[in-house]
């Protein structure tokens, strides 16, 4: 269960760990209030989609979509449910006392949008599931400071790029280097920043494109900071793609500006395409980037550095492709999809271990 099949990193990761838990023979079921561009993909994988409702829910608790998951895991006489993303991470905690499953959630974000209210419900209803699973260990320790899950019921299981990286092309042929950000255009992922960074050094990078893909309640505001930098035609906000890696492996430089993160995705399917990365120092970020040795860290909200980073990387080619060497490499060892799915395969198991006894059913 997710709340939706939107493109972004968190679908991104629903999308692929479902099609490898099917590839291992399990009849998966991926359920969620909107469809989304995965749909297809997933239809194509043997995964069946199933949309509950007629509206997306999203960052709330509501007794109706726990009640419709319920419904659904007791026609299809499910096992055990998963569930991704605060509304059908709250929503899944109560379908399955309802329906006398398991349940097992992951936790893919630092959840720093919540206030007080969502802190407190969030609490009891994390207590209902067998296992929170956890993408980075900054989210874990979250866990279990913040949100006081018992640490015996947290696991990191970490992210991985799912199918085949895609390849890059570099620029060196005589074709404009670009140098991007690719996610939602909210006020979390810093793109503000990026667009400031631009504005120091375009002057010196005629031959530079700057470019936006995404798209968000902050796209509006964004043109009008570039027109009153005087960025003109110099970034190109793309709108948003279907085929977020395709994007990311078309830059010479992926930016992620980022004020909060927790293991994002993009990083990692920069480093599988060879793609330099230029990143703040938050949440799992600088674990992926081996705390710069494979990619380049500034700190959040400082336009300077990331402007500086940025000149750096485009001044020298030598050095993006350095780097873009280093974080292949390092991706190769850190965010092995097997080694994710075993994982979260293994939590399954001891999910039904710990819920044996109490009313729900063996697994």
């Amino acid at each position: 269960m997710v709340d939706d099949l939107r493109i972004g990193g968190a679908q991104r990761q629903v999308a692929g760990l479902a099609v490898a838990l099917a590839a291992h023979g399990h009849a998966v079921v991926l359920a969620c209030t909107e469809d989304g561009p995965a749909g297809a993909e997933l239809a194509a994988a043997g995964v069946r989609v199933v949309v509950l409702g007629r509206r997306r829910v999203a960052r709330l608790v509501s007794p109706m979509l726990a009640l419709r998951i319920a419904r659904l895991v007791r026609a299809g006489g499910f096992d055990l449910v998963h569930a991704h993303v605060h509304a059908a991470t709250m929503a899944a905690a109560l379908a399955g006392r309802i329906a006398r499953v398991p349940v097992v959630v992951t936790e893919h974000s630092m959840a720093s949008w919540r206030g007080p209210l969502a802190r407190a419900y969030s609490r009891p209803l994390y207590r209902r599931c067998a296992l929170v699973l956890a993408v980075s260990e900054q989210i874990a320790d979250r866990l279990r400071t913040v949100d006081r899950v018992p640490a015996s019921r947290v696991r990191v299981v970490g992210t991985a790029v799912f199918g085949p990286p895609m390849a890059t092309d570099p620029s060196g042929d005589g074709s404009p280097v670009t140098v991007g950000v690719v996610g939602r255009l909210e006020r979390e992922k810093g793109v503000e920043f990026f667009v400031r960074a631009a504005a120091r050094i375009a002057d010196r990078h005629p031959e530079v494109a700057f470019t936006i893909v995404g798209d968000g309640t902050l796209r509006g505001e964004l043109h009008a900071l570039a027109g009153r930098l005087r960025l003109g035609d110099r970034v190109r906000f793309r709108g948003m793609r279907t085929d977020g890696p395709a994007a990311v492996a078309a830059l010479d430089v992926l930016c992620v500006p980022s004020l909060t993160e927790g293991a994002p995705l993009v990083v990692l399917e920069a480093m599988a395409a060879g793609v330099p990365v230029v990143a703040t120092t938050v949440g799992a970020i600088p674990h992926q980037l081996d705390h710069g040795h494979a990619g380049v860290l500034v700190e959040p909200t400082d336009v300077a550095a990331l402007a500086q980073a940025l000149d750096t990387l485009l001044t020298h080619p030598h050095e993006r492709r350095r780097l873009g060497r280093a974080g292949h490499d390092r991706l190769t060892r850190l965010a092995n999809a097997d080694a994710v799915t075993a994982a979260v395969r293994a939590a399954y198991r001891d999910a039904f271990r710990r819920t044996r006894g109490r009313g729900y059913r063996d697994g």
